[in-house]
């Protein structure tokens, strides 16, 4: 029987994951900034403000949004000229730039507060390193900026490689990764400041190359990447960068929501992966249009799913046999497989909803002669299809889809 089960989860999983759905979230509104996820799963949403060429004729100040678990817009935080990009540190605080007055603030409880603005040119992209610093893309005079916790501001890479450095993401190894805005060029920096093109976005029809922000994400070692000129949504292997591999998006101008087959996006500029990498929150320009002045708002969040199905995680996330059963669920599911003791540690199961918010978590998944065999209850999760995740000191060991009944 569990032979039987296991041929089932297979054939259940290839079937699920088989499309990749885009699906808007949001109705309009003022968002065209860059995207973060807290800890909770919320999606913080900076608006950047209403024209790519000019700065925003009403005067008024622009705002930072927040998208909750139940797909309601809340007031973040106010008062930003143009807010562009963001990342939470360890406290989990949100760091936001603002491009039109060339600073950095932090924001706690809603409240704006002045970091700095030292060697800051037009910033956009920023994002935290392991030891407490965060990086900075001065789109103003391509260079990257470093601030430490004490607030001392230096300059940490620059050169020919950048136009417009716009986003910004890091890896494990504290490696950073760059997007340029006014090229397609996709930039890796290492620990040193030296610098390497690892590849390059094309051009729109309209448009010549040109990126908004890009994330990593950890446990497939992806670069997942935003592309404001060609109007797709690219993915790159850090481990095999010269293969640029298209997510989602036709290439023509739109909304339409549904299959990648037919899914569009206007202008995409923010990007934030969730913890399974499976789906990608995006911001998308409502306008098609480049008159007057590259309108880009109003915006709509987007959502992309079934992302897994074609970078084939499971092909190099384990060597090992595993098996998840019965599938679908009713009270028990059992995960079972064999691997080194000395291979994983502190392994932990994940539950995800089809937004990536975590909604069951079981630690201390013990491994005994080798094997794995942890019993989850489900009993109390409501009926739908959920991603699963085994992870290992944030590497991934096993993942997939489960239909809880």
């Amino acid at each position: 029987m569990k032979k039987l089960a296991q041929l089932y989860i297979v054939m259940l999983t290839l079937g699920l994951n088989a499309q990749i759905e885009v699906t808007t979230l949001t109705p309009e509104f003022k968002g065209s900034g860059g995207l973060s996820l807290d800890d909770q799963g919320n999606l913080i949403i900076a608006d950047f403000g209403d024209f790519l060429n000019i700065s925003d004729p009403d005067g008024l100040p622009n705002d930072i949004w927040e998208l909750d678990s139940d797909l309601n817009l809340n007031l973040y935080s106010t008062g930003f000229v143009g807010a562009s990009g963001n990342d939470f540190d360890s406290e989990d605080i949100l760091f936001q730039s603002d491009i039109g007055a060339s600073s950095i603030y932090k924001i706690v409880n809603g409240t704006r507060t002045f970091v700095t603005s030292t060697g800051i040119v037009n910033p956009v992209g920023l994002v935290f390193d392991s030891n407490g610093d965060f990086y900075v893309c001065n789109c103003g005079n391509n260079t990257i900026r470093k601030v430490t916790p004490s607030g001392v501001s230096t300059q940490f890479a620059s050169g020919t490689d950048f136009f417009c450095p716009n986003g910004i993401t890091i890896d494990e190894d504290d490696n950073l990764y760059v997007s340029n805005f006014s090229n397609g060029n996709i930039i890796k920096i290492d620990p040193s400041g030296t610098t390497t093109v690892l590849n390059s976005t094309p051009g729109g029809t309209t448009s010549g190359p040109s990126n908004g922000h890009l994330e990593y994400h950890e446990p497939t070692r992806t670069l997942f990447i935003a592309s404001h000129g060609s109007n797709k949504i690219y993915a790159l292997r850090i481990d095999d960068p010269s293969n640029l591999i298209t997510i989602a998006g036709t290439g023509e101008r739109g909304n339409a929501d549904g299959d990648v087959s037919v899914a569009t996006f206007s202008r995409p500029n923010g990007v934030a992966v969730t913890q399974t990498g499976d789906s990608i929150y995006v911001n998308s320009a409502v306008p098609v249009t480049n008159v007057p002045n590259r309108p880009l708002n109003p915006q709509l969040v987007r959502l992309i799913t079934g992302v897994n199905s074609i970078l084939g995680v499971n092909d190099h996330l384990t060597q090992n046999e595993w098996e998840l059963y019965p599938n679908p669920v009713h009270d028990m599911v059992t995960i079972e497989g064999y691997v080194r003791a000395d291979q994983y540690d502190n392994l932990s199961f994940k539950l995800f909803d089809l937004n990536g918010r975590l909604i069951l978590q079981k630690d201390g998944v013990e491994i005994l002669d080798s094997r794995i065999r942890e019993n989850i209850g489900m009993k109390k999760i409501t009926a739908g299809i959920y991603l699963f995740s085994l992870e290992a000191e944030g590497k991934q060991v096993f993942n997939g889809k489960i239909v809880k009944q």
